[in-house]
């Protein structure tokens, strides 16, 4: 079957190991190859602010958060951020946020994810964990708006990338900032027909 997502596998395939090979995995610690330890609530900081991103919270190499600010990006420098992925449509801001990511020193990507409707675009996730899977060695910041699109992409990668169950996923995604109601209902309509219990 010739899907987008199954042209697709090879970049998803790459991004396997994403989160768990990142620097601060804890899989060679475990004695396990890299990217076979499973993620758990311990790999998630406690959420933070950084400018007007509130509720960053990390998983080993990824941060997730709001909408960020200039303010924001310098201090993503700080902790040694390299990337930005903004998963929010142009239409949605007003201020020039790639010139500002550029400023800081930080390379941009904007991978829209919609806010609403019946499912995701399986190409633009896919799309998503190849540019993380592309930059594994390097610290990300990820955001939407709120954080809610953001630990939308983390339910979908533990689950595709992972083999998470979904309702696991979910759990693990609430603590990244998956606190909408109607979104986890998203997600787990979105995943659960597709290889989750």
């Amino acid at each position: 079957m010739n899907t987008p997502m199954t042209r697709l596998l090879p970049a998803l395939l790459f991004a396997l190991a994403t989160i768990s090979s990142g620097p601060a995995a804890g899989a060679e610690a475990d004695g396990q190859a890299p990217g076979a330890a499973a993620i758990t609530a311990s790999d998630f900081s406690a959420p933070d602010t950084w400018g007007a991103a509130k509720n960053v919270v990390g998983i080993r190499h990824l941060f997730l958060s709001g909408q960020p600010d200039s303010e924001s990006f310098a201090a993503a420098a700080e902790h040694g951020v390299g990337v930005v992925i903004n998963l929010r449509y142009p239409d949605e801001q007003d201020w020039d946020e790639a010139a500002a990511a550029a400023a800081a020193g930080l390379d941009y990507y904007n991978l829209p994810v919609s806010r609403s409707g019946p499912g995701f675009d399986d190409e633009t996730l896919a799309r998503i964990s190849a540019v993380v899977g592309e930059h594994r060695d390097t610290k990300i910041l990820m955001h939407c708006s709120t954080g809610n699109r953001a630990a939308a992409w983390l339910a979908y990668h533990l689950v595709r990338d992972h083999g998470m169950p979904v309702e696991e996923s979910i759990e693990l995604s609430q603590l990244a900032g998956l606190t909408n109601a109607g979104m986890q209902t998203r997600v787990r309509d979105y995943l659960a027909p597709q290889g989750g219990e």
